[in-house]
């Protein structure tokens, strides 16, 4: 199997604060984005990476000598369009597209393969966490409509995985229809032209760097690594 990865990477971090984008910055010692790139490149399915950036930080990136990294695009206004962006570049010849976040640098190898492979049977696939918190439906006024069983909850994370073909198709189709700036998941717009998406069980550590609260468990995390 032969896969190609989209990096989106080009978000400006707003909610974490500082004036450097969280992408950039170090978790034991290295770039977050930089650390993330490089499990995809040490892995043998893959052939290509495509990454997402914001405007100015061309050569840092390029500097990160990333061997598998074929493409480096400007982020565009929103995820969804620097997404779209990335994924033009790419080679059409490929078994699967993987899509993940930059800033989750705790993605495992195996998850990778087994997302590669579940899009390549199913068309689509996405890693996701059981949810283990009671989750309740409310109102725009904040009043609880109904408590869903959480047995049949997942917490959607990246990556998300799709054929050249279905990825593509969702993604023109969401443009054309004018709502692709709104879009913040793609398994969302495989689903919104009437594909089923197959989950594929992953950690919770699987994390997404957002907040200082984030980037706080990401060090620690990192930490107990070392030695587990």
């Amino acid at each position: 199997m032969k896969i190609s990865i989209v990096i989106p990477a080009s978000g400006a971090g707003k909610r974490l604060g500082g004036d450097i984008p969280k992408q950039f910055l170090t978790l034991g010692g290295e770039p977050i984005l930089r650390r993330t790139l490089s499990i995809f490149n040490a892995m043998e399915i893959v052939t290509e990476i495509a990454v997402a950036i914001p405007e100015g930080y061309l050569k840092e990136v390029s500097d990160y000598k990333i061997e598998k990294l074929h493409h480096i695009v400007e982020g565009k206004p929103t995820r969804a369009e620097s997404v779209y962006a990335a994924l033009k570049t790419l080679d059409k010849n490929t078994d699967a597209v993987l899509v993940h976040d930059g800033v989750r640098p705790f993605v495992t190898p195996e998850i990778i393969a087994s997302v590669a492979q579940a899009a390549k049977k199913h068309g689509a696939s996405v890693a996701c966490a059981p949810v283990t918190d009671t989750i309740k439906v409310a109102d725009k006024d904040g009043n609880v409509i109904t408590t869903p069983d959480r047995s049949t909850l997942w917490q959607a994370q990246t990556p998300q995985g799709f054929t050249y073909e279905i990825i593509t198709r969702a993604y023109a189709t969401a443009e054309k229809d004018g709502i692709l700036s709104e879009a913040t998941d793609d398994s969302a717009l495989a689903e919104r032209i009437g594909l089923s998406v197959k989950i594929v069980p992953s950690p919770p550590n699987n994390i997404k760097i957002t907040t200082t609260t984030d980037l706080y468990l990401a060090k620690v995390l990192n930490e107990t690594s070392k030695f587990g």
